[in-house]
């Protein structure tokens, strides 16, 4: 007789399935990764105050024309971070160049503030980190094999006004590339910076003097920037080399993703570093290819991780709830049977359509009077309404079944919702996710998301908590009940998620101002994964608690590298909208 059954069969078949596409996707990156460097080295230096990081790349490639190499360090654009962009690691390391990829103040998981000013300095910190990295960079064994003439910058939206800046300051940096970067605004309009940035802004600070070998590259519709306000600015004050974007691109002018983009980048570092465009030998972009395989990568470790979860609750068989409570009272069981009222179909779908719509209109509301925050309160509003009325109606029944409410009856409840079985298998579920969420960042870096410090892990529990546990109430305490003309659970989870990713979407675009910021579009992500994965929790379980205990340090991680993000570049948001 044999060991597995059919479920166990056919559990093992598609997990097999999908762990050899896995691995053929992780054996191209491992390939790709091979052929731009070997491997990488998480750098941790002091700038006006706060602790930043940065990410260096060690290149695969020698260059037999020098024996030592070129070093570029790379700064995102807002609200993204050092290892969300791979085009620059990438790419530079595939020609031999060492980069260092830098979380500059306010970012990813470096601390600090884009206002904060260095006390002994008196310069804006954005002004100086990069040259602080590289004085920590110099510190390095790995530093004396790097050609100290061959050290640039290049930077993306605000990571290209951070890297104008560190350029003109500091004559190490020799060569700089700046795609679409901010370079002027009016300090007495837009009062985003305190004033001990107005002489470090790019378009007061640069000059043909303190800007040699610099370029710029900007679409001529950037949605985002001014490209009058902005690249030709800097090109009348320096007199650079100026690259202009015409054609429609992938994510818009402003991202710049395109081949071009990067090839005509090289090109300009290596006439300047090697005085040859081809010396180094043809340029072969890959980067599209890379984030394309990523993606597919990311998506067969989603499904391998729900699999995992929906095959493991077969070792945590659920018993309805009625049967594990030890209810004394024949008044009691008549209670339950009472409460199961049969509803007409059509009626229950005009209820979740009703409920849904409530939901979001409240956030919308909230939003509208008090801003972003305004959802937090929102969420709040939906909690408390939901238990006063629940608590209400269980009052008014059981004073009609003449059952007094006592302590007695709520520790029946707790102990029908926190059995430890069932707490077991959420958090192994919620393991199968975090533990390789972590091989994989730690393996490759993409999207390693961390809180700069401990407060914003709590600060987070306390903003973002309320919104999360709104979210299942919904789903599983209004909707959930509604769906019972459903017998297949299966198809009631399907409901569940097609209204999880219907009301992410409205999410989204009720905090549109923060939604193009490549860490709060990840967070969404994660988000909807966390309630898909909590569906099929509740699915096997029926309760409540699993769900909000399951994906607790899930919600609290991303959130709080989001909080992190919003800490260290709230007061720069508007800056970026208006333009």
């Amino acid at each position: 007789m044999s060991v597995f059954d059919k479920e166990d069969r056919k559990f093992f078949k598609r997990i097999i399935i999908l762990v050899v596409l896995l691995v053929i996707s992780l054996s191209y990156l491992v390939y790709d990764r091979s052929i731009s460097y070997s491997r990488y080295e998480r750098v941790e230096f002091r700038s006006a105050g706060a602790t930043l990081f940065a990410n260096l790349y060690y290149p695969s490639k020698s260059l037999a024309f020098q024996d030592q190499r070129p070093l570029v360090i790379y700064c995102h654009g807002i609200g993204s971070q050092r290892d969300f962009d791979l085009r620059i690691p990438v790419e530079l390391t595939k020609r031999g160049f060492y980069v260092a990829a830098l979380d500059y103040q306010g970012h990813g998981e470096s601390g600090g503030n884009i206002i904060n000013i260095d006390p002994v300095t008196k310069l804006p910190a954005l002004a100086q980190d990069c040259s602080r990295l590289l004085d920590k960079l110099e510190t390095l064994p790995f530093f004396s094999d790097v050609n100290k003439s061959q050290i640039g910058l290049i930077g993306h939206s605000l990571g290209g006004f951070v890297s104008l800046m560190n350029q003109a300051l500091d004559p190490r940096f020799n060569v700089t590339v700046a795609w679409a970067p901010l370079v002027k605004y009016d300090p007495d309009v837009i009062k985003i910076f305190p004033h001990e940035f107005d002489d470090y802004m790019p378009a007061r600070l640069l000059n043909s003097t303190n800007s040699k070998n610099l370029l710029i590259i900007m679409h001529v519709e950037d949605e985002v920037l001014s490209y009058k306000d902005n690249a030709l600015v800097a090109q009348n004050l320096t007199g650079c080399a100026l690259i202009n974007i015409t054609r429609p691109l992938i994510g818009g002018g402003h991202q710049l993703f395109a081949n071009e983009v990067i090839i005509e980048s090289i090109k300009w570092f290596e006439t300047h570093f090697f005085n040859s465009e081809t010396r180094n030998g043809p340029i072969n972009i890959t980067f599209l290819v890379n984030y394309g395989i990523i993606f597919i990568t990311l998506i067969l470790l989603v499904l391998i991780v729900l699999l995992l979860t929906i095959y493991t609750s077969k070792f945590f068989p659920y018993k309805p709830v009625r049967e594990e409570l030890q209810i004394q009272k024949h008044n009691e069981q008549k209670l339950l049977m009472k409460i199961k009222v049969r509803v007409n179909k059509v009626r229950k779908i005009l209820q979740i359509v009703l409920y849904t719509t409530l939901f979001l209109l409240n956030w919308q509301i909230f939003e509208r009077a008090l801003g972003l925050g305004g959802i937090f309160f929102a969420s709040l509003n939906i909690t408390a309404i939901y238990f006063i009325g629940k608590f209400i109606l269980y009052y008014r029944k059981l004073k009609k079944q003449e059952i007094k409410f006592n302590l007695k009856q709520v520790i029946l409840l707790i102990k029908s919702e926190f059995q430890f079985k069932y707490l077991f298998y959420a958090i192994l579920c919620n393991a199968y996710f975090i533990g390789i969420y972590l091989i994989f960042s730690f393996f490759y870096p993409f999207a390693f998301m961390w809180p700069s410090n401990f407060l914003n892990t709590w600060l987070a529990a306390v903003v973002v908590f309320p919104v999360y546990f709104s979210l299942e109430l919904l789903f599983r305490k209004v909707i959930y009940p509604l769906l019972n003309f459903i017998k297949n659970e299966r198809k009631k989870s399907l409901v569940i998620i097609l209204i999880a990713t219907f009301i992410q979407l409205n999410l989204m675009a009720l905090t549109w101002s923060w939604a193009f910021f490549p860490s709060v579009i990840f967070m969404y992500l994660i988000l909807l994964y966390a309630i898909v994965q909590n569906t099929l929790i509740y699915e096997k379980t029926q309760r409540f608690s699993t769900v909000i205990l399951s994906s607790f340090d899930i919600i609290q991680l991303f959130f709080a590298a989001v909080i992190s993000n919003a800490i260290g570049i709230g007061s720069a948001l508007h800056l970026f909208v208006s333009f």
